[in-house]
């Protein structure tokens, strides 16, 4: 089968001359029948449909009107007089509807009757947002936004560095990092070099694979420690620790129904300094443990506003009531840690330190809520 790859039509131009005669335009009487889906060819869809009498086109027969449309978009195509099955684009992990009419040089004809299918995942547009903030003398921190056409189920971000030759640059060093979440948008990139340049590129990753990505150089100027501006920080009790492919790869799975029933966010929760941000963890989740030690995540949210956000930083934390705080380890490398052994039936009082050179700013105190009844933890200790 030879396929016609259609053509766009942003707006219609009809001769407005006044026909006499037999050769007067009229509105096509007929409608195309038997239109029908073949099958997806990369971001298009395959469909054909029948020829129509050209009596019934009553007038200069011009070719077709495709339109496709889905609950928030529409397109319309316009197909020569003599093709009958074409290419066209759908629109993206969802549902979508196509008719298709005849045209001729005044009027469109009656619409053959609408198909519909359900439009696979493709690549997401890369993040229209992409910025940097220095954190001392080794890392930058990275922000991003979700991409405006997520196209699927976004599972993440794929983050490239590479160092830079002059504005050659050096492929062979380029360091790959996945950042999972689709809400997860930021990371911290460290081990870097003072006055060297890099470059760096952030692309949405669903499950029909990586997008267009956005990119950045980078380049660190010495740095003197001094006092860093307050921190903030948000949590996650019941942190999941299970390999992310493979939850990815369920996500994936589902149908586009299905996910929409399905939470895929981590339900974070963030001190009183977050406004409008505040996320209270959801009381739909079944407690399946039987102990209430469970891994908590807290993620260093650097206040980037201000010219020194800090470099590092730990956590201290410690039982509602007791005397003396757990200091955590530093945390070097990334810009989140895992609280071990954390007992999720009690409330926790934390505080986030960022730490440069000898300079230390602590956050806000935040409490934790008990997320599991205390007769239950008194009947396991």
């Amino acid at each position: 089968m030879i396929l016609f790859r259609s053509w766009i039509i942003l707006g219609y131009l009809f001769r407005t001359n006044v026909y006499c005669g037999p050769n007067r335009e009229l509105i096509p009487l007929e409608a195309p029948a038997n239109l029908t889906f073949i099958d997806f060819d990369d971001r298009d869809v395959l469909i054909k449909w029948d020829s129509v009498d050209p009596a019934s086109v009553r007038g200069t027969f011009r070719g077709y009107l495709i339109r496709v449309w889905n609950h928030a978009l529409s397109q319309v195509y316009a197909i020569p007089p003599d093709v009958t099955s074409t290419a066209i684009q759908f629109f993206p992990y969802s549902r979508n509807f196509i008719t298709v009419a005849v045209r001729n040089d005044k009027y469109v004809g009656p619409r053959s009757q609408a198909i519909s299918f359900e439009a696979p995942q493709t690549e997401p547009n890369m993040p229209h947002l992409f910025e940097h903030y220095p954190l001392g003398n080794h890392s930058v921190l990275l922000q991003w936004s979700v991409p405006t056409q997520p196209n699927g189920v976004l599972i993440g971000y794929d983050v490239y560095c590479a160092e830079m030759r002059g504005d050659e640059v050096d492929e062979r060093s380029t360091i790959r990092y996945f950042v999972t979440g689709s809400e997860n948008l930021q990371a911290k990139l460290t081990g870097l070099k003072a006055e060297t340049k890099y470059y760096v590129q952030v692309a949405g990753v669903n499950c029909a694979g990586e997008g267009d990505r956005k990119a950045i150089e980078v380049e660190l100027e010495p740095h003197e420690p001094y006092p860093p501006s307050m921190p903030s920080f948000k949590y996650k009790i019941d942190y999941n620790l299970t390999d992310k492919e493979e939850q990815n790869r369920k996500k994936c799975n589902r149908t586009r129904l299905q996910n929409s029933f399905q939470d895929w966010e981590d339900s974070w929760v963030l001190g009183n300094g977050e406004k409008g941000k505040i996320v209270t963890v959801g009381s739909k989740k079944e407690w399946s443990h039987t102990s209430c030690l469970v891994n908590t995540m807290i993620k260093w949210i650097p206040d980037v506003t201000s010219d020194n956000p800090g470099e590092y930083f730990y956590v201290k934390y410690r039982i509602k009531g007791d005397p003396e705080y757990i200091k955590s380890t530093p945390q070097f490398d990334e810009d989140y840690m895992i609280l071990e052994n954390f007992n999720a039936c009690v409330n926790y009082e934390i505080i986030l330190i960022a730490v440069d050179g000898e300079y230390e700013t602590e956050s806000e105190m935040q409490e934790t809520p008990a997320i599991m009844f205390m007769h239950q933890y008194h009947q396991h200790h």
